[in-house]
């Protein structure tokens, strides 16, 4: 903003849970507030996690996180327009979240392992008339991510005694160009842009006990070119027909050498094993979408759409190349949606409905193999999967201050039997990861100042895990409720997530890895947050 603003909030909780946050920006330029501008944000959180470590005596799933942003603006003419971007964030948080008696209170790990992240990014974009009615518009961005994720392979002090680790340096670079117009004939706008990325990766991973030590490094390669373009035009003054096209050419390569060395006695080193799976492929999508305007209030609209989901290689941590697929194929599929959105009441009653079926060919299947310390996942493709639901949402401003919001989804998605390249069985049945309902409804009491409170419930219907195995996700409603006071420019507010202390499952996991039961297939339960409550305190200037 060419004007000085802020904000800073700060949040206590429990589970030690501390946040604060801090948001700064105006004009650089005294005398010119309009041609130099910024805003830097800052945000520090930490808390103890929900998980208590009995062996170690600690809380070790505790999250300690910083995030900065900075954004710079300059308008050195009316016509131009550039933004540089800058986002930093470090990450130190535990990961042991694991146990074999499935509490989803206490880990019993004497190895608790890492989830750290050191991440850099920026961006420049720039946007400027190139015509009477052109505009163009660059967009320069790169990413560099160090991360370490580790964790306790059998969960416990008096077990196998594996620890797996696995470092990686990933570095991004994009770059596009586009160009949009508009026009004072029935083509009322058009896009036509060009986009390039470039994707790099080293990684390394170490399983070790006191018998071996066992390593995988890996690099990993993309780069993606791709033209699109869009335009809209107007068939009446009612009807406006978009169409879309997008081609592109993806280009991948890797590579992985395995080593292990056996502790003995005697030591020695088994043969190393090198993979290098390549992937290439050109690529085509397009949408054709109609909306006409039934009234001035209510529009409908239909679409069509091709797609597709780029294959790719498998270079995973604990891929097997013997045994399990380097690469799967690019998946297709087409999506047909109609619906209609509008508002009514005087505008008070707002809302939208959306009816879709999604027909996916070679649909790509996450899968998975091996036991304890030597689980492994990777991708291959099965065969086809269908999908067909609704989506609906409105708002309804009741009276004054008072408004009710609400969703729902409705899913029904199939997937054919399959046999995968390593001779896995899957499908034949519901799709995993498409609960077959899911809804949401908020009720909130919102004046400018004074008391304010809300209540909002979602809901889910269980689901399938995987779709290599018949676990499933817990269904659950979760009721999250606010109540505060507002005054001048500060907020307090009192908040609980979770107000029952409903019970279900961030993952579940089929497999091995009770060395006492000889490592029979069971299941393992990532259970999600507990209720939880927090202050916040907030103000602005």
């Amino acid at each position: 903003t060419p004007y000085w603003t802020g904000r800073v909030e700060g949040t206590v909780g429990d589970n030690g849970r501390r946040s604060l946050g801090l948001a700064v920006g105006g004009p650089l330029h005294e005398t010119r507030p309009e041609q130099l501008t910024f805003r830097l944000a800052l945000h520090q959180h930490a808390d103890d996690g929900f998980r208590r470590n009995r062996t170690v005596n600690r809380d070790t799933n505790a999250r300690d996180e910083f995030d900065a942003r900075l954004r710079v603006r300059w308008q050195p003419r009316e016509v131009w327009t550039w933004d540089v971007t800058l986002v930093g964030g470090s990450t130190r948080n535990g990961f042991d979240d694991f146990a074999l008696d499935n509490n989803g209170r206490y880990t019993f790990s004497d190895q608790p392992g890492q989830d750290h992240q050191e991440a850099l990014a920026g961006s420049l974009r720039g946007t400027g008339e190139v015509g009477a009615s052109t505009r163009l518009t660059t967009l320069t961005t790169w990413l560099s991510v160090d991360s370490t994720y580790s964790y306790d392979d059998d969960w416990t002090d008096a077990s196998y005694m594996g620890f797996s680790a696995l470092d990686r340096e990933r570095r991004t670079f994009t770059q596009e160009l586009r160009l949009d117009g508009e026009t004072d004939t029935m083509t009322e706008r058009w896009t036509i842009g060009l986009h390039f990325a470039v994707n790099d990766e080293d990684g390394a991973y170490t399983n070790t006990d006191p018998w071996n030590i066992r390593g995988l490094t890996t690099t990993y390669g993309a780069k993606h070119l791709s033209l699109f373009g869009q335009t809209a035009h107007r068939l009446g003054p009612v009807t406006r027909l978009t169409l879309g096209l997008r081609g592109e050419r993806v280009d991948l390569h890797g590579t992985g050498q395995r080593t292990r060395f056996r502790a003995g006695p005697p030591s020695s080193r088994d043969p190393v094993v090198n993979v290098a799976p390549r992937f290439a492929d050109t690529l085509w999508g397009g949408k054709v979408t109609l909306e006409h305007e039934l009234s001035p209030a209510w529009q409908g609209f239909a679409s069509i759409a091709s797609g597709y989901k780029v294959g790719g290689i498998n270079i995973d941590a604990r891929i097997n190349p013997l045994v399990d697929p380097l690469t799967y194929d690019t998946e297709h599929l087409w999506n047909f949606e109609a619906g209609l959105r509008g508002q009514a009441l005087d505008d008070r009653l707002r809302g939208s409905v959306t009816l879709f079926q999604l027909d996916r060919r070679d649909t790509q299947v996450r899968d998975s193999a091996g036991f304890g310390g030597s689980y492994r996942f990777f991708t291959d493709n099965g065969q086809r999967a269908r999908h067909y639901g609704l989506e609906a949402e409105g708002a309804w401003q009741i009276a004054g201050e008072w408004t009710l919001r609400g969703h729902l989804a409705l899913l029904h998605g199939t997937i054919d039997a399959f046999t995968l390249s390593n001779g896995n069985k899957g499908g034949d049945r519901r799709l995993a990861n498409t609960p077959s309902h899911g809804y949401g409804l908020g009720l909130h009491y919102a004046p400018p100042r004074g008391f304010f409170a809300g209540a909002d419930l979602n809901g889910r219907a269980s689901f399938y895990e995987s779709n290599n195995h018949d676990e499933k996700r817990s269904a659950f409603t979760l009721v999250h409720a606010t109540v505060g006071y507002a005054w001048e420019r500060w907020t307090l507010s009192l908040w609980v997530r979770n107000v029952f202390d409903a019970r279900h499952e961030n993952r579940v996991f089929f497999f091995g890895n009770d060395e006492a039961i000889d490592y029979a297939e069971r299941r393992y339960e990532s259970r999600a947050d507990p209720r939880h409550f927090g202050v916040t305190l907030s103000g602005r200037w």
